[in-house]
């Protein structure tokens, strides 16, 4: 029993890294640029390929002798899934994650023609081709070795999830607290929130650049968190500068004063400027 539940998250593991690693090259290739963080949590998976490829592994199997109804099943099963997270994930988090509203035959931009056909060649592959092989990997492991490396996996697993979940349910309150949907008061609010969590908001909106956040009254405020968010790298970057000038100034302040006492001839005086210059390195 433990084996076949290590099993089948081993395979959902898998292809959720899988699914990301995809993800990160067609986006690289999209944008001419390396593109490596992609999905809702912090690792390096997305975990609706892994739920998809359960969906497969469990339902599509009956299928094998009749691949044009299996390639319906794959693209009519995987575009619900993705219909329902899509639902409850802005439902959880009154946050819209992507949108296809502006792609013919689409679905409250939740799910369109394009994805489905693309999910059902996907789950033709997997069937035919993808499977199988990683099938004969995976019997390869000794089952001690797989139970062990799962229950190691679902634990970095689960650690990530509740960080990634408390972040963005922080969020979530600070926007809930809101009286009312005014842009300043969205932005001292807001602004104080990223200034602790900016590398996962910023990543967060990167991996999904259409997520629409949304106010207690329905309106959207991601611009609102991508402003405040390049103010703050704005502002970081200006105070970097500031201390960097600060630290070459002092660096000159040092070197002048141990010219000056190289000069001296006087002892008391090289006294005095010895001390001026231990006062200066004392600064911070």
């Amino acid at each position: 029993m433990l084996y076949q539940i290590c099993f089948l998250f081993f395979i959902f593991f898998s292809y959720s890294m899988m699914g990301w690693l995809v993800e990160c090259i067609f986006c690289t290739i999209d944008d001419k640029k390396l593109v490596y963080d992609r999905g809702f949590l912090l690792g390096p998976y997305c975990p609706i390929y892994g739920w998809g490829a359960l969906y497969m592994y469990f339902f599509l199997g009956k299928y094998q002798n009749d691949p044009l109804v299996l390639f319906i099943m794959a693209m009519v099963g995987t575009s619900i899934l993705e219909y329902i997270t899509s639902f409850f994930m802005e439902k959880l988090f009154r946050a819209r994650w992507w949108d296809y509203s502006n792609r013919k035959f689409n679905i409250e931009g939740r799910v369109c023609l394009l994805n489905s056909i693309l999910f059902g060649i996907l789950g033709l592959a997997f069937t035919y081709l993808i499977h199988p092989a990683y099938l004969g990997f995976i019997h390869k492991i000794p089952e001690s070795v797989l139970i062990i490396l799962s229950i190691l996996l679902f634990v970095v697993y689960l650690v990530d999830n509740i960080l990634s979940f408390t972040i963005i349910e922080k969020l979530k309150l600070r926007v809930d607290t809101m009286k009312k949907d005014s842009t300043s008061e969205i932005d001292q609010q807001v602004r104080e929130f990223l200034s602790h969590y900016k590398f996962y908001i910023k990543r967060l909106l990167k991996a999904f650049p259409q997520a629409q956040i949304l106010s207690t009254r329905g309106n959207p405020i991601t611009s609102m968190i991508q402003s405040s968010l390049e103010r703050i790298e704005h502002e970081s970057k200006k105070y970097r500068e500031k201390l960097e000038k600060a630290a070459e100034k002092r660096k000159r302040k040092i070197e002048k004063m141990k010219r000056k006492i190289a000069n001296v001839k006087s002892q008391r005086k090289k006294e005095k400027l010895r001390n001026r210059l231990n006062r200066i390195k004392s600064k911070n």
